[in-house]
């Protein structure tokens, strides 16, 4: 048996120091942490090693100046996760694994997040408590397992879930992504082109036809003043557009307004379909995510709700959440609900009869995914060539409008 010189925080305040005997440095780590101690310091006794202190990242150099931010992005927090479960499951004292994620991490807010947490752990914190003052950064639910971890003695496991969830949800977003480039590039690409049209290449052909003197048929009179009032007047639009989106951004839509927006939305052919099934693919994914960590399902449902984006949905799954904690059962709760597929139901119905709820609505969760990846198929393969027709009538009447005159000309 080694024997191993520690310091650890006993409670808040109180810092005790002390040798451990122990197979290893793992061995005593799991010790110490059996005793209710949080390691600072731990080394082979007679031995000094500068790598093993545990002393808070300093962030004083890494103040950004003029107080630009940097927001810390979903990526960032899913690779955070990642190094955090891997160093938890390597029995890294989590206060050195700050300290390894502090000298890892890129984004210099979240470099400032961790060398945060640390102190507060150092001073007897929970990462858990650590982590809920920074709601900007941790959502509810990341908040709500990694507590839940804490409490079962399975944070290890509880960061692995996490990452991996975190893992499936950015996996998502990068086909719906991908799918989408192509047909978002076509679009800009016919911008411009139609913009270089009517604000160069058109004005220049307008002094040509104002030297031969004729009458202009009436889509080339269109097309000359539609280019002169853009040419005039495009960066005012450009203005108009840039608050636009800054106002949305900043204040948002009304909860009403949101109501009536979203429920437009699932109307939609394909669209609404598509809506509906990430909707029910993130519910059912992330409800497994909190039951499987041993969260009660009333509470998981209502952690759930804030990270679904459709509000009819949302109130749906309100409505449930009520009926549950009223003593009714998720089955029957469902039911009474129009939002829910009767695929989903009958999927949950069987599952939560037969004690394996989670698996069922993993399950529910890849066939949704599954879905979603032919319906975005579906969407690109109509929406590319719709795309293309359109931005080929748009120049082909420019082109139109612009020979329509010479071919008069030639005809007299």
């Amino acid at each position: 048996m080694a024997k191993f010189n520690y310091e650890a925080k006993k409670g808040p305040k109180e810092i005790i120091k002390g040798t451990i005997e122990a197979e290893n440095q793992n061995a005593a780590v799991d010790k110490l942490s059996q005793m209710g101690y949080v390691p600072t310091r731990l080394i082979p006794a007679g031995k000094e090693s500068p790598r093993e202190e545990f002393s808070g990242p300093d962030v004083t150099k890494q103040i950004r100046p003029f107080g630009f931010l940097k927001k810390v992005r979903a990526k960032d927090l899913t690779i955070f996760t990642e190094q955090l479960a891997s160093l938890v499951k390597a029995k890294v004292p989590l206060l050195e694994a700050m300290n390894i994620l502090y000298e890892q991490t890129e984004n210099v807010d979240l470099k400032r997040i961790i060398s945060r947490i640390h102190s507060e752990i150092k001073d007897g914190t929970t990462l858990s408590r650590s982590l809920s003052r920074y709601p900007k950064v941790f959502p509810k639910i990341y908040i709500n397992m990694v507590e839940s971890g804490e409490i079962a003695g399975v944070l290890e496991e509880t960061l692995k879930r996490l990452a991996e969830f975190r893992n499936k949800e950015e996996e998502i977003k990068a086909k719906v992504a991908s799918a989408l480039a192509y047909p978002i590039f076509i679009v800009i690409v016919g911008i411009a082109t139609v913009f270089i049209l009517l604000t160069f290449i058109i004005p220049r052909m307008a002094s040509l036809f104002n030297e031969i003197g004729q009458k202009l048929p009436l889509p080339t009179r269109l097309l000359l003043s539609l280019s002169s009032q853009v040419k005039n007047y495009w960066y005012w639009a450009l203005l108009i557009v840039i608050l636009i989106v800054v106002i949305l951004k900043r204040s948002g839509a009304g909860k009403k307004e949101k109501i009536v927006f979203d429920k437009l939305k699932l109307k939609l052919p394909l669209v609404g379909s598509f809506i509906k099934k990430s909707v029910m693919a993130r519910f059912s994914r992330t409800l497994a995510l909190l039951l499987a960590n041993g969260i009660p399902v009333f509470q998981a449902i209502k952690i759930t709700i804030p990270t679904l984006s459709n509000e009819i949905i949302k109130l749906e799954i309100e409505s449930v959440h009520k009926n549950i904690i009223d003593g009714m059962s998720l089955e029957q709760s469902m039911k009474k609900s129009s939002s829910f597929p009767r695929f989903m139901i009958n999927m949950l119905v069987v599952g939560e009869r037969g004690g394996n709820l989670e698996e069922a609505l993993l399950e529910v969760a890849n066939f949704y995914e599954r879905e979603l990846n032919k319906t975005t198929k579906i969407i690109t393969s109509l929406l590319e060539p719709a795309i293309i027709l359109l931005m080929g009538l748009v120049v082909g009447f420019i082109v139109f409008a612009m020979l329509l005159p010479i071919f008069q000309i030639s005809l007299y």
